[in-house]
Order: structure tokens, then sequence, then C-alpha cells
């Protein structure tokens, strides 16, 4: 910068990655880099299993599992 010559800058929003990212996509492809077995199962624990539902006033839809995405504010979430 101080030389004044050219320069690119490239910005990239991660934080969208995170809301669509397929937890069985995810698992499989850190597989595939040699991610350690133990740190595997903690990750597929924290984020398999998880139920979300709609809640308007008193009443509530019914459970369904969520397959994507990480939760917000979480270890695993995209930090700002």
């Amino acid at each position: 910068m101080n030389s004044r010559s050219g320069m690119d800058i490239i910005y990239l929003d991660y934080a969208k990655a995170f809301d669509s990212v397929v937890h069985n996509k995810l698992m499989a492809k850190l597989a595939c880099y040699g991610i350690n077995n133990m740190l595997l199962t903690w990750i597929s624990n924290f984020l398999i299993g998880r139920l979300q539902y709609i809640r308007i006033a008193n009443a509530c839809s019914v459970s369904k599992p969520v397959i994507s995405g990480v939760p917000q504010g979480s270890v695993l979430g995209f930090i700002i």
C-alpha cells in the first residue's frame, strides 16, 4: 500500500456457508481430510440429532430434524 502499486482485495462472506452446510456432507468431507475419529464423533454428536419447531403465541409446530446449518453462537458457529 505504501508503494502505491496495484492491489487486489477479495471479500468472502462465510456466514451464509455456515447457515447452509449439510451435516452429512460436512462429516464426509472432514473424514476425507483425515480428521481424527474422536473429533469427528464430537462434531457429529454436536450437529446431528437436533430438532427445531416454530412457536407462535401458544401454538407450536411439529418438531422436525435439523439437517443443515450450524447453531449460531456455538463453538462451531461463525464469529463476527
